[in-house]
């Protein structure tokens, strides 16, 4: 839910959980109200501290970030706590591949980066991907880390270690996951939802330029209220 006003925002959640409550007894369900929270999406640098949340006089606790389908959220939509997470996990797998490479040959330390690495460079890199600023270089470097771990030859740049082991460095593995949506898209394979999701660049640059008249696709900005709440339960 969304508005401009903290009290409207407030007001209006608190009526609609009221009728999720009723929803939910009518149907003999319950709600685990100590593992519900909330967390309020703002461009605000604060957020009130006044703002409560209530389901059948229970408050619900806010949260700063919260975990949606193994991906972190914060109320800034920066994607910093979910690349913390990620670096972690990568941190971890180093470490392990640090070890193992003294006991095992190099097919075996990739298949040991297909299993601990790659999976959480590649889960919903479509969103926080294209942010290839401070935020995501920690994991750059530790998968040009890993990389070095596994083939430790000192010839070569970089960049030929990746195409040796047959691997996407994260800018690339972005492009290509834009690639396969891209392509999907093109061929009607997604849900019906992002048959509108684009727009042709020639319905807004009416100028009979080259770039216009190569079928560009062109990504709406939207523009959200300064508040939301999400809920998660």
């Amino acid at each position: 839910m969304s508005n401009s006003s903290f009290n409207v925002l407030q007001t209006t959640v608190n009526l609609e959980l009221c009728k999720i409550e009723h929803w939910l007894r009518a149907n003999k369900l319950s709600l685990n109200y100590n593992k519900t929270n909330f967390m309020l999406l703002t461009s605000r640098k604060h957020n009130p501290a006044s703002f409560k949340v209530i389901i059948n006089n229970h408050n619900i606790s806010p949260e700063d970030n919260l975990k949606y389908l193994g991906v972190l959220l914060d109320n800034k939509l920066s994607w910093k706590p979910h690349v913390q997470k990620v670096k972690t996990q990568l941190s971890r797998a180093c470490g392990i591949l640090s070890k193992l490479k003294h006991y095992t040959t190099l097919p075996v330390l990739k298949v040991v980066y297909n299993s601990l690495i790659h999976p959480y460079l590649n889960y919903w890199i479509l969103n926080w991907g294209r942010d290839l600023n401070a935020t995501i270089q920690p994991l750059i470097k530790l998968q040009n880390k890993a990389i070095k771990i596994i083939n430790p030859i000192n010839s070569g740049s970089l960049e030929e270690h990746f195409q040796h082991l047959s691997i996407l460095c994260l800018p690339k593995l972005y492009s290509f996951s834009v690639g396969k949506f891209m392509h999907s898209y093109h061929n009607k394979l997604l849900p019906v939802h992002f048959d509108e999701y684009f727009v042709p660049l020639s319905s807004i640059h009416y100028n009979s330029t080259r770039l216009a008249t190569s079928k560009n696709l062109f990504l709406p900005r939207v523009t959200l209220p300064q508040e939301n709440v999400l809920l998660n339960s």
